[in-house]
């Protein structure tokens, strides 16, 4: 396994204002970090320069500091959208661009491997089935945009705990491990995020076993909470996930991708001053994880 984090480790300041992701890198290289996770989830919210028409300047930026630190791309995580739901054809074809440049991103950052979401059929009164084929379909068709990026990619296991008792396609590793295989494309794999596992009760060891060959990726965090979005999303070993089993699970079934923090309620709450020593922390705990 490779230690990697989310370039969301620190995005937000205590004042609302963003970082630059040049600045990120810089700080979080001189902590231990080598290998970035680029996340198009923050990177466009209403501020990003990514949603502009000078998003190709800011990617050149990004891709300087990248060179000048030395350091990799791994694991990324696409612009995702519900492409199930009802949409004017005006606001797919905006999605599919920012869906099409945030693949093309991560592909120009070095990066083999994007995490994305499968989405929910809400309106069908067979939402499994129905879902499971509009994924299919849209994948597919993904894959065959992005071709030549030579893009792998992951579904994430989702959460519905909030939102119950409606509930989300791909929540169980059921669904998940039905979806690869029958996509049938080994392109397509997926990624265990951990704090989603542990806020559905799931048994982290027995998902990671039935997923077993399947997992290209992971999203590391932990959690306080089911349902606050403040509380969710913080530094492992400060939350309720037991990491001793689900890392030694990872190691029992061989795998060899990323173990990538994504824990973007941590760094933004310090200020300047203690984020050198807080991301060197952030750094030491993912070693320690990797060491049980």
């Amino acid at each position: 396994m490779k230690l990697s984090t989310s370039t969301n480790i620190v995005f937000e300041r205590p004042d609302k204002s963003i970082m630059p992701m040049e600045d990120m890198m810089e700080m979080a290289f001189a902590a231990g970090f080598d290998t970035f996770d680029i996340s198009f989830y923050d990177w466009s919210l209403p501020h990003s320069p990514f949603l502009t028409d000078g998003w190709e300047r800011w990617l050149a930026g990004i891709e300087r500091k990248k060179d000048e630190l030395g350091v990799t791309f791994g694991q990324c995580h696409a612009y995702t959208y519900n492409f199930c739901a009802e949409m004017t054809e005006s606001e797919r074809r905006r999605h599919e661009e920012l869906t099409e440049r945030s693949v093309y991103c991560c592909a120009a950052l070095g990066s083999r491997l994007c995490v994305t979401h499968p989405e929910t059929d809400f309106d069908s009164p067979a939402l499994v089935q129905s879902s499971k084929e509009k994924n299919i379909a849209y994948f597919r068709e993904l894959l065959r945009k992005t071709e030549q990026y030579h893009m792998a990619f992951a579904v994430e296991n989702m959460c519905d705990y909030a939102i119950a008792p409606r509930r989300k396609y791909g929540v169980t590793p059921e669904e998940l491990v039905d979806f690869v295989t029958d996509f049938g494309d080994e392109r397509m794999g997926i990624c265990w995020d951990f704090e989603h596992a542990d806020i559905m009760k799931q048994d982290q060891r027995k998902s990671l076993l039935y997923i077993g060959k399947h997992l290209k990726a992971t999203h590391v965090s932990d959690t306080h909470s089911m349902t606050d979005p403040d509380l969710m999303h913080v530094l492992p070993l400060f939350g309720t996930v037991d990491w001793k089993t689900a890392v030694e699970t990872l190691k029992e079934i061989g795998y060899e991708g990323y173990f990538s923090f994504e824990v973007n309620n941590y760094g933004n709450y310090f200020p300047d001053r203690l984020l050198p020593t807080a991301l060197k922390l952030a750094y030491e705990v993912g070693e320690y994880l990797m060491g049980l």
